[in-house]
């Protein structure tokens, strides 16, 4: 059962009910509603109260049932068709039934898993609240027998003996539940006559003897052993029955009191005040999911309520996101609108400052006269390039080279040139028709001027033997042959 959220928590007993309020795990508006029509108007008003509010409820009747049972192994769907098919068998009275597995039976004669199938044999007291929450529309979030509650309460003392019997005053009579290592084993309600008795809490005694001979005779204690009694006693009034439970008599007894049950279960003081079945009400909320004694059609309208309720949430939650995306793109564009008017604004500042400043000096239209001036001396001053460095540079590189004529030097460096270049053309002297040697020497004056103008280009734009197969091959034959070249000189 989901300790989270809100739900109605109520407590149902033959002489009347309780009600209480769980807001995340914490309980509060604890009232007590009577028998009959007067309880049954007062819960209906709850109910209206606190629409679409799930409703947990605790049985605590002296019509009910267990039997402990060892079933086969079994999973899943296997598990579920075989614990249905015992309850039907065992508690074929009532649609309110439950088998609570209870771990592994190791025993050498018997083998499975064992099982505390219980049941309320009376439908009709649990109907008339039913029937209310079925005209409102509540959910029902399940059924539990009040003594399942008790292992809860067992663990949350960590009373860790093996054979416990716990006792408390409830509104219905006296409840005593026998739990062997923890795990509920057997349970009655003693609806306690205080006449026969001048003292009531002898009356208390005399069922608690009767249970402890109940138990001999299901062979659950023999008759020798003595049992830890565990006074369960909200309302501190259960002090003087110790002295009634001697342990001469095969009992030890222990009490837990109003100060150790507020103080481990985190109750309000004043809550067990308003109602003492707070206590197990406090404890509905951690009731095992196995013991819950609703019906299959009660399940499949719990299983809708959830379903709506979880499409509800997913629809809300998607709208608040969807809602905060829309605010934070209205606050983006917001942001946005800011920045841009303050960019704008400086940028305003800025064509004043900049008229301020350009004032002296004759306005924005000279300042960009003068400085389209200096661009177009730039350009010619990168035009404007002696070449007396590149043609000392050219007839140094051919005087180390043997051979070799230069025939002409011509500068060019005009408008529509692409960039100011020297222009080397020359020959060899004395050719004896060997190209390779020619080609060979050109290379080697290419390489020298590079050396010696490491900030320029060089590139042999014609060779003495053209070997481009684009072009036409001309000459005489027979005629006296030359070795003409041509290099460029650029700026890189």
């Amino acid at each position: 059962m989901n300790l989270f959220g809100r739900r109605l928590l109520l407590y149902l007993s033959a002489a009347g009910a309780s009600c209480a309020l769980q807001r995340n795990g914490q309980l509060s508006e604890a009232q007590y509603l009577p028998s009959e029509e007067e309880g049954w108007e007062a819960f209906n008003a709850l109910l209206i109260a606190h629409p679409d509010t799930p409703v947990a409820i605790a049985v605590d009747s002296v019509d009910e049932t267990y039997r402990s049972e060892i079933l086969p192994r079994a999973w899943g769907r296997d598990r579920a068709e075989m614990t249905e098919r015992r309850l039907r068998q065992v508690v074929h009275q009532s649609p309110y039934r439950a088998a609570l597995r209870q771990g592994r039976e190791r025993k050498a004669t018997t083998r499975g898993d064992r099982y505390l199938i219980m049941g309320l044999t009376n439908p009709e007291q649990v109907r008339p609240w039913l029937d209310i929450m079925h005209l409102r529309g509540t959910p029902l979030a399940g059924i539990w027998l009040l003594p399942v509650l008790s292992a809860s309460l067992v663990r949350r003392f960590h009373l860790v003996d093996p054979r416990l019997l716990l006792v408390s005053e409830q509104t219905g009579g006296l409840r005593l539940t026998y739990l062997e290592g923890g795990e509920l084993r057997f349970s009655r309600l003693a609806p306690v006559d205080g006449s026969q008795h001048d003292n009531p809490l002898e009356g208390y005694a005399d069922e608690i003897e009767r249970t402890r001979q109940s138990l001999v005779g299901q062979r659950l204690i023999t008759r020798e052993e003595k049992i830890k009694v565990v006074l369960i006693d909200p309302l501190n009034t259960l002090n003087d029955l110790h002295g009634f439970l001697p342990e001469a008599a095969g009992f030890q007894c222990f009490s837990i009191n109003r100060g150790r049950l507020l103080e481990a279960l985190k109750l309000p003081q004043a809550l067990l005040a308003e109602s003492a079945d707070a206590l197990y009400l406090s404890l509905l909320s951690r009731a095992p999911a196995s013991a819950n004694l609703m019906t299959a059609e009660q399940r499949a309208g719990g299983h809708v309520f959830w379903l709506r309720r979880g499409l509800n949430f997913a629809a809300a939650a998607w709208l608040t996101l969807s809602v905060a995306a829309a605010l934070a793109l209205l606050g983006d564009a917001w942001r946005l609108d800011q920045r841009s008017d303050e960019l704008q604004a400086g940028a305003v500042a800025s064509r004043a400052q900049e008229t301020a400043l350009l004032t002296p000096a004759g306005g924005a239209s000279q300042v960009e006269q003068r400085l389209a001036a200096v661009e177009a001396w730039n350009v010619v001053r990168l035009r404007d390039q002696h070449p007396n460095r590149l043609l000392e540079a050219a007839q140094a590189a051919a005087e180390g080279v043997p051979g070799i004529q230069l025939s002409r030097l011509r500068w060019l460096n005009t408008i529509d040139a692409e960039a100011p270049r020297l222009s080397i053309e020359g020959e060899f002297a004395s050719f004896t028709g060997d190209y390779r040697a020619a080609h060979a020497s050109i290379a080697t004056l290419a390489g020298r001027l590079g050396e010696k103008l490491p900030t320029h280009r060089i590139e042999v734009s014609d060779w003495p033997l053209n070997t481009r197969s684009g072009e036409v091959l001309e000459g005489i034959i027979g005629g006296r042959t030359s070795a003409r070249f041509q290099i460029q000189v650029r700026m890189k």
